[in-house]
């Protein structure tokens, strides 16, 4: 006779088999792919966008140069990072530009000087991230901990934009660059100005209320 223990797996094989979905095949045998819904059912509103007219905020179509504001304060790489917070806090702004010779090198933020503050909190433990992007990352704010100078704080890779570019093109250039500010250069680069998001909402609410 056989052993309960046999009955029982007898039993549970029984009811595992009788479990399977209709669709699954003998044993052996290739699964029936069932049919899969199109991911692409609709048509992307952004492609319909893409073909029609704009209806842009007034005052896109303006040129930067017009409305940026030129008598600008900036910071020299080899200033004290002490006293270049100092100007910071004193001119009421929230960074300024750093210049070598007239051209752009860096911008030095609130941000910048806040690694000062935070020191080794800021840097990225294991866990948080790849590695190598943490390694990245903690090269530079190690950096900036460290920073005694403008030159080794300031962040390195400012954003510009032409005098001759539309407020469009400023917005745009914001929103890729993550930034609410950009250092307004001339075609060889030399700073002539500061075009703030406030600047570019600024003008948009001034013409849609002469409108």
């Amino acid at each position: 006779a056989a052993s309960p223990v046999c009955i029982y797996m007898l039993l549970w094989t029984t009811a595992a088999l009788v479990a399977l979905p209709a669709s699954r095949p003998a044993l052996g045998g290739r699964a029936a792919r069932s049919p899969q819904p199109c991911l692409l059912a609709e048509r992307p509103s952004w492609l319909g966008f893409m073909g029609r007219k704009e209806q842009n905020w007034p005052g896109h179509d303006e040129i930067v140069s017009r409305f940026m504001k030129a008598d600008v304060v900036f910071l020299k790489p080899e200033d004290d990072l002490m006293s270049a917070a100092r100007i910071l806090d004193a001119s009421g702004i929230t960074g300024a530009p750093v210049l070598d010779d007239g051209k752009v090198v860096g911008i030095l933020s609130q941000t910048d000087l806040l690694y000062k503050v935070a020191g080794r909190a800021s840097l990225k433990l294991g866990g948080e991230g790849a590695a190598s992007v943490r390694y990245a990352e903690n090269t530079v704010r190690l950096r900036k901990i460290e920073a005694e100078t403008v030159a080794s704080a300031m962040s390195r890779s400012p954003a510009c934009i032409e005098e001759t570019a539309t407020m469009q093109e400023a917005a745009a250039r914001m929103l890729k660059a993550r930034h609410n500010r950009l250092c307004v250069v001339n075609p060889v680069g030399r700073l002539v100005g500061i075009i703030t998001s406030s600047d570019i909402v600024r003008l948009a609410l001034a013409e849609e209320a002469s409108v």
